[in-house]
């Protein structure tokens, strides 16, 4: 829900609500005021017909005012009482609500009962014009705060929204600095400062990681290769050792390895840098094929037994380098956690490919480690970088793909779908 929404909701919630419970409050508020009046203004009548009685007949007030009704009683009691009822009028055909008033007085030694009433008609009249104007009010008040709110949506929230767009359009890889503009909002105003600052030391940031990444990548290369050339001497040298050569093993391991980790840097660095961008139509099968072939001499070895399924001829635009790079990531890493005897096996659908492999152990992987730098599971023993999957998952970031992991019936599944 937006927030205009949410706000607009509790402003008309609470306003609607007070209405419709002040609306009943106020008629009868109103009608016990009128009623109070009306009786007020019957007493004071009372105490006139009380004050004339004594000098006139009872025919006199009775003669000119039908709504007074004045009769001898044998009651000299004490009598008097106040209500409303409603009464036939044959005039108007309808019942017409009444205040009414009785009460015994006793004039003269003569004792009589006496009966005052006041049509509610145009007090009636009045209090349901009345209720009529509040909810015409309320309807009013609610469409005007409809439209305060959509005036407010379109005018005011409109720099928010910008903001919110630029925000979600941002990629601190491919873009520098937002640079949003001044809001007459004072709060909007402050928003974009502290994003535009916010998003400019971060790009500097991220600018100044990948050119070190990169240039120590770079300078790297030298020191590595010159480092391999001398290792390849000294297993040329005579008279070595086994302590001599068991050294020799583990440093060329080691040289191995570090070349890797820096080829794999310096990919992760041009991928940053965006320097694919040379893109053409790949076919994935024959790809997947070639990739495969270069592998079966290690296959053999560890006696793997590959399976490969074509459902589908399928073809991507995209640099070559990367995703020939992506599909021998994913074989190399089922490859080298796939034990001795095993199955790798390899799916090329319409739109997708699929690398799975037999699970050393039959539960699923780390999820929270997959995808990231460095990253390996506990339970492999592996002499990768730990930097493949995480160049997998840059590649299809480039070229909007999406890459997943599953578990399946004890084998470890890496799905690309383009």
């Amino acid at each position: 829900m937006k927030l205009t929404n949410h706000i607009a909701i509790h402003y008309i919630g609470v306003t609607i609500a007070v209405l419709l419970m002040a609306t009943p409050i106020t008629y009868f508020v109103l009608r016990a005021v009128m009623i109070n009046s009306i009786d007020e203004s019957i007493e004071f009548q009372r105490e006139w017909i009380e004050k004339k009685l004594g000098n006139a007949s009872p025919i006199t007030f009775t003669s000119f005012d039908e709504n007074i009704t004045i009769r001898p009683t044998e009651d000299t009691t004490l009598y008097e009482r106040h209500y409303t009822e409603d009464i036939y009028v044959a005039q108007d055909k309808e019942m017409v609500p009444y205040r009414i008033m009785e009460f015994n007085t006793t004039t003269n030694g003569t004792s009589y009962f006496i009966r005052i009433q006041r049509s509610l008609v145009e007090n009636e009249d009045l209090l349901q014009a009345i209720l009529v104007m509040q909810i015409f009010i309320l309807i009013l008040l609610f469409l005007a705060l409809l439209f305060i709110n959509r005036r407010l949506n379109k005018k005011i929230w409109i720099p928010f929204y910008k903001t919110l767009n630029a925000l979600s359009l941002f990629r601190i890889d491919r873009d520098g600095p937002l640079n949003l503009p001044k809001s007459s909002i004072t709060e909007l105003n402050n928003l974009n400062q502290s994003l535009n600052t916010l998003t400019s030391h971060n790009a500097r940031i991220f600018k100044a990681q990948k050119e070190f990444t990169e240039n120590a990548s770079h300078e790297l290369q030298m020191p590595l290769a010159i480092m391999q050339s001398k290792l390849d001497l000294l297993w040329q040298t005579d008279s070595l050792n086994q302590e001599q050569v068991n050294l020799l093993e583990e440093m060329s391991e080691t040289s191995s390895r570090m070349r890797k980790l820096n080829k794999s840097l310096l990919l992760l660095a041009k991928i940053d840098n965006n320097q694919f961008a040379e893109k053409r139509e790949i076919n994935v099968p024959e790809t997947t094929r070639h990739i495969l072939t270069q592998h079966e001499e290690t296959f053999s070895e560890r006696n793997i037994h590959v399976v490969t399924l074509q459902k589908a001829s399928s073809t991507v635009i995209a640099d070559e380098i990367l995703t020939v790079t992506l599909i021998t990531n994913l074989i190399t890493n089922a490859l080298r956690y796939t034990p001795k005897d095993g199955t790798l096996e390899v799916q090329i659908l319409l739109n997708a490919i699929r690398v799975g492999n037999t699970a050393v152990e039959n539960q699923p992987l780390d999820r929270s480690k997959l995808f990231k730098r460095f990253q390996k599971q506990s339970h492999c023993n592996s002499s990768g970088t730990g930097l493949g999957l995480e160049i997998c998952r840059r590649i299809c970031e480039l070229n909007n793909w999406q890459i997943r992991y599953e578990f399946l019936e004890g084998k470890h599944w890496f799905v690309v779908e383009f």
